[in-house]
């Protein structure tokens, strides 16, 4: 029985794997390996022309490029009027639409989404999905990331598995984006650094929190609708374990996983990654089957002097861009 159960579990990881290798492969123009860079909008300074922005002139290896963020309950109705969407540019949406352009045709490799959500857009109870889906086509987007974090998630664990407050509400806002946004755009996740703990071998991993197991049963049920799982594996203190996460994570969703670093300081927890945990974590990816890595954010600095061990995000792109083996791996972040 013991030689069987372990067959199975070869088994089921190899087509986790393909699954994942066949995704990347579908996607027009998609790398082997992902980098993802959050994009703050609020943190975009104003051009006139949209070639000079600095979305426009993100280099190549940042091939996945999630703009952050905008509300759930989105009033959005047309005209690129991005105010109306609570997406933070300073300059118009007609000029973000042309960057995004720009962007796209000098490295046709990249995807850009656009990010809902996140820690201070939290009215999820007004979810408006068809604001979202016009928006990705008004601004010639390629899929939407969805950054649930609730002020509440109301989690506990029973039984050896987990149950949230907000499962349905989760589940239905996933559903709901796939249905507006057919494949092939594409739906990833901001997935909470211990969302897949709380059940099977990850009941007791640690850290434990409000949040654990958050995404569990979302990705029980609707899994199937996303297309990547970016984790954010931060913000979780020295306890969290990146890979465990990752393997948490797996145990549930057969497609793309990348797993998140954050640029120090951290907002919470007091971990700071340093470019030889980024090298390692991009190893561990390379040799098993991960699909890249993702940052938060683009923008973001560190305090005190840039070094290999208090990294910017310079550093941390250009040690995963060496890592995955991506073009121009020189070229700076137009910061």
């Amino acid at each position: 029985m013991i030689k069987f159960l372990t067959i199975l579990s070869i088994i089921a990881l190899s087509n986790c794997l393909t699954t994942q290798n066949e995704f990347l492969q579908q996607q027009p123009n998609t790398p082997n390996k992902l980098f993802v860079g959050y994009f703050e909008t609020w943190s975009e300074q104003w051009k006139q022309n949209p070639a000079d922005t600095t979305l426009a002139r993100t280099p190549a290896y940042v091939n996945v490029v999630n703009l952050a963020f905008m509300l759930p309950d989105s009033k959005y109705s047309g005209n690129l009027d991005l105010y109306s969407a609570g997406i933070d540019f300073p300059y118009d949406g007609n000029t973000a639409k042309q960057a995004i352009a720009v962007l796209k045709q000098n490295n046709p490799d990249t995807k850009v989404l656009i990010s809902v959500g996140g820690a201070t857009y939290t009215n999820w109870n007004a979810f408006n999905e068809n604001a979202v889906a016009l928006l990705v086509r008004d601004l010639g987007l390629d899929g939407v990331d969805i950054d649930f974090e609730p002020s509440y998630s109301g989690c506990i664990q029973h039984d050896g598995d987990v149950s949230c407050s907000t499962d349905q509400q989760y589940i239905d806002i996933i559903r709901r984006t796939r249905n507006a946004l057919p494949r092939p755009y594409i739906v990833s996740i901001a997935g909470w650094s211990i969302g897949a703990y709380g059940q099977g071998d990850y009941q007791d991993a640690q850290p434990q929190g409000g949040n654990t197991g958050l995404n569990v049963n979302m990705l029980r049920q609707a899994g199937d609708a996303l297309d990547w799982i970016h984790i954010m594996s931060y913000d979780a203190s020295n306890a969290l374990d990146p890979v465990q996460a990752f393997n948490a994570y797996r145990s549930l969703f057969s497609g793309a996983i990348t797993i998140g670093i954050e640029v120090p300081p951290e907002a919470w927890g007091g971990h700071v990654y340093t470019i030889d945990q980024v090298n390692s974590l991009a190893d561990y990816v390379n040799n098993n089957g991960g699909a890249g890595l993702m940052l938060w954010s683009l923008q973001q600095k560190p305090n005190g002097a840039v070094t290999d061990d208090n990294p910017n995000a310079q550093l941390i792109a250009q040690a995963a861009c060496n890592k995955f083996g991506l073009p121009n791996c020189n070229q700076p972040l137009p910061l």
